[in-house]
């Protein structure tokens, strides 16, 4: 049950609504088919609003003929309104749109907002339906999900392959060891004894030798 105009008092979250929207006129109007906009568009939007019901999705639609100074008032309108109704609030204005939610995303809402055919609402508000309902229901958890896993395993990968490169590398230059060159054999110096014991063995020979 929606509740009434008196529930609405003035905040300093609610400053920003323009002084020239009614709130509370505007959620009394929604209270009974989710509409609040002229008579002539009024049915046309209630047709979108049982086409949400059916599947499963709570929406309100509000058509507000005057521009106001910050396109994004009217997505502040949206959500001072969703607070209070709940479900899926879209506010139309003068070439724009401003939406909240509790049931659709920001990111599904801002995909679905572009490119709507704003100067006719009812077609925005079906256009709207369809994409958040079809096109854009993507499993943001599964995507998210997916992408650590794809980043994890890139991860994975670049390591193993640098590995396998440094080990590519240290195979094909190999650290090469100092080579030991063998030196030619030194030339053995007679020490001082040796000298004269080969002297006297020489002197010794030759003396026999004469006698």
């Amino acid at each position: 049950m929606a509740p009434t105009a008196s529930t609405w008092v003035q905040s300093p979250a609610m400053s920003i609504i323009p002084a020239n929207v009614d709130l509370t006129a505007i959620e009394a109007d929604l209270a009974d088919d989710h509409v609040a906009a002229p008579a002539d568009i009024a049915p046309r939007l209630t047709s979108v609003v049982s086409q949400a019901r059916d599947k499963g999705h709570d929406m309100y639609f509000v058509v507000l003929s005057e521009s106001q100074p910050k396109f994004t008032y009217f997505r502040d309108i949206a959500t001072a309104l969703q607070e209070e109704t709940g479900g899926t609030v879209v506010v139309f204005g003068p070439g724009t749109v401003g939406s909240a939610s509790d049931d659709f995303s920001r990111v599904q809402l801002e995909q679905a907002q572009d490119n709507l055919s704003t100067s006719n609402p009812p077609v925005a508000a079906q256009q709207l339906l369809d994409r958040m309902t079809d096109q854009t229901q993507v499993p943001w958890t599964v995507v998210t999900i997916a992408l650590i896993v794809v980043v994890a395993l890139g991860a994975v990968a670049a390591r193993i392959l640098g590995r396998r490169r440094a080990g590519a590398a240290t195979s094909t230059n190999p650290t090469e060891s100092a080579s030991v060159v063998p030196t030619e054999s030194a030339s053995v110096i007679p020490t001082e004894s040796e000298e004269t014991s080969g002297s006297v063995s020489g002197d010794g020979e030759q003396d026999r030798s004469i006698r």
